[in-house]
């Protein structure tokens, strides 16, 4: 099992992230740091955890991507990914010097967070350095959760919409949607079918945990195998752990489907199956 949507963060940034938890949205249920999250999910059974962190201000890119760097060189269960924020003074600078020297498969970054929309200009030369470098960036862009801690309404920063105007901008990005496009289910669903480099994840889309915040993705999970990736945004989450595993393990999916689902489309999205001459690239 691959579980491609887990946050890790140093210490202190995981604090900060807690508190606005505690003050705008859930109560986080296991509030765990980086090497307890990592204990945890491998005595679930996961055998790879897609890392994320994203800058929420310019001047700190560099510095949380060589912290995930050296998290990964010291937990080889980590997939690390990079981030930086579009209004750094080197935005391609940042995320090669990550995935040079600190391994990073993936970017990610959160339009809420940011208050930039993903078809802003001020975000493109984000999307072309993940082009150039080939790496899928994880972008939330769904217009949900509507919570009272962003800097601007998620209608005006994100949404289905404006996201597919980046795909027909950028048809080479891979991009990642997580939470099955968050109350856009549907509308990001539809979109796989014509953008190819579509992907989307499951965190937290399948479990009923508050009133407008679950989802009918459960009821869509059969429909595009290789295209969802499952996540469980842990431990940023309010219940167990393994709830969202149960919840996909009772859907009658094909078997196929279902590895896909939990292992191979991230796998091979992210460069973790293995090669031609039966070595993993890992």
């Amino acid at each position: 099992m691959i579980d491609a949507h887990v946050h890790l963060f140093p210490d202190r940034l995981f604090d900060a992230v807690w508190k606005w938890f505690d003050e705008n949205a859930w109560v986080i249920r296991d509030k765990l740091y980086a090497d307890g999250v990592l204990d945890r999910l491998e005595r679930s059974g996961v055998r790879r955890v897609v890392g994320l962190l994203y800058a929420h201000r310019p001047g700190m890119s560099d510095e949380l991507n060589r912290w995930l760097g050296e998290l990964a060189a010291r937990r080889p269960v980590v997939v690390p990914c990079a981030t930086v924020h579009p209004l750094d003074a080197d935005v391609p600078g940042i995320l090669r010097r990550a995935h040079e020297r600190y391994g990073a498969r993936l970017v990610k970054q959160h339009c809420h967070v940011l208050g930039i929309a993903p078809d802003d200009p001020r975000i493109f030369a984000l999307y072309e350095s993940c082009i150039e470098l080939g790496l899928p960036l994880n972008l939330h862009a769904g217009n949900g959760p509507k919570l009272p801690g962003y800097s601007a309404a998620t209608d005006r920063v994100s949404g289905a919409a404006r996201t597919e105007a980046v795909l027909r901008r950028y048809p080479e990005l891979r991009l990642i949607v997580p939470h099955l496009g968050c109350m856009e289910d549907e509308l990001f669903t539809g979109l796989l079918s014509r953008y190819p480099n579509l992907y989307l994840d499951t965190s937290m889309a399948l479990a009923d945990f508050a009133p407008g915040i679950g989802l009918r993705g459960r009821e869509l999970l059969h429909l595009h195998p290789g295209r969802i990736l499952f996540g469980t945004d842990f431990p940023n989450i309010p219940y167990e752990l393994e709830t969202e595993r149960r919840i996909v393990e009772q859907q009658p999916l094909p078997p196929a489907t279902r590895r896909e689902l939990f292992h191979d489309a991230a796998a091979r999205l992210l460069g973790l199956l293995p090669a031609p001459g039966g070595e993993t690239d890992s």
